[in-house]
């Protein structure tokens, strides 16, 4: 009888590179053996915390140093720290500026101040990555939920400071992941409540929207950018651009509506813009797949195979511990069935390690 010893632990190398995709939210301030067993059987790349896992400085402190515990080295423990409207922190120590303020200021040595500080505090609590900065260019009165989040409406500006504060996050060796490729200025609505169809044009987006993430990923003096979160909305015009576009190069045709369905899971936006005309090489994550602008129409883990098949490399999953196990059983199941090639999850995981020598964690 053939022994099944290699199988077995070939399908738990394909589950471990699997989980590596993973960046998910717990509901927990502290590890009970329930999640100690979880994280050590998934083993995500990325931890991301909330208001709701922060009770004080000592706690979320232990808490981190029980992900790592659980998690194994090299794993991302993240957060949204931005500061103002979405401070994780204003529970346990004074408020924080806004991206509002800063701009207000207008000093570039301010942002990066800003950014330093905000290194060290993550530090200390064991935190090693920040989803910020946001890099969208809005005013302070549209429905798009980045009211006071951004650091201006003109791509000067926002290049200018949050370049600075880029500068100082990550000499502080804190990754930071700017949002929302490839801009959510254009949106009408907010996308953890449904679906923002951007009109933009192209030309607007190339040469606009898309200036401070070209500037802070090539053509910052010392950081540059190294992970990028791609927005929930659909830009069908730009897609439609795109695929037109590559249509001379013998590429084929996306699905049939795909235009209508958010960047995340578009190869339009994600491998045709991002990494084919960009060339950017970094870190790409979705931004979180139960959010309104995806679960209207895809489950979470369908969702999540269509982000990493667009060409992300990680997929955010902020609530629920049923939709993150799916979606690592249905990148193992696509895998299996040759739907998506293990070279696919390789990339990715390089990736992964790439962004993370800047913690100058081991992995």
């Amino acid at each position: 009888m053939p022994s099944r010893e290699l199988p077995d632990k070939e399908e738990e190398s394909l589950e471990r590179k699997a989980g590596r995709l993973l960046f998910v939210g717990l509901p927990v301030t502290r590890l009970d053996r329930h999640w100690r067993e979880l994280l050590r059987e998934v083993r995500p790349g990325g931890i991301i915390l909330f208001g709701r896992n922060i009770e004080s400085a000592e706690q979320v402190a232990l808490l981190n140093a029980q992900i790592r515990d659980a998690a194994g080295a090299g794993v991302f423990i993240g957060v949204d720290q931005e500061g103002g409207l979405v401070d994780r922190f204003r529970d346990i120590c004074e408020p924080t500026p806004s991206a509002k303020a800063v701009r207000d200021a207008g000093v570039a040595e301010l942002a990066d101040r800003f950014g330093s500080l905000t290194a060290r505090a993550l530090r200390l609590l064991g935190f090693n990555t920040n989803f910020a900065p946001v890099l969208d260019l809005s005013g302070d009165n549209e429905e798009n939920g980045l009211r006071a989040r951004t650091f201006g409406a003109g791509p000067e500006m926002v290049s200018l400071l949050a370049g600075a504060y880029l500068e100082g996050l990550q000499r502080g060796q804190v990754v930071a992941v700017g949002k929302h490729f490839p801009g959510l200025g254009g949106a009408k609505v907010d996308s953890h409540r449904r679906l923002p169809v951007i009109t933009k044009t192209w030309e607007e987006i190339f040469e606009r929207d898309l200036v401070p993430f070209m500037d802070l990923m090539f053509h910052r003096p010392d950081e540059r950018l190294r992970a990028v979160m791609v927005s929930h909305a659909a830009f069908p015009d730009v897609s439609e651009f795109l695929q037109a576009w590559f249509r001379r190069t013998g590429d084929p045709p996306t699905i049939q509506g795909l235009h209508e369905f958010p960047a995340t899971i578009s190869g339009n936006v994600t491998t045709r813009l991002l990494r084919r005309i960009l060339k950017f090489d970094g870190l790409v994550i979705t931004d979180d797949m139960e959010m309104g602008a995806v679960v209207q129409t895809l489950s979470v883990a369908e969702a999540s195979l269509r982000a990493i098949e667009a060409g992300s490399d990680m997929v955010l999953i902020c609530e629920q511990e049923a939709n993150f196990v799916a979606a690592r059983d249905e990148l193992v199941k696509a895998v299996k069935e040759k739907r998506l090639s293990v070279r696919v999850l390789g990339a990715a995981s390089r990736r992964i390690s790439g962004a993370l020598k800047l913690t100058g964690e081991p992995e």
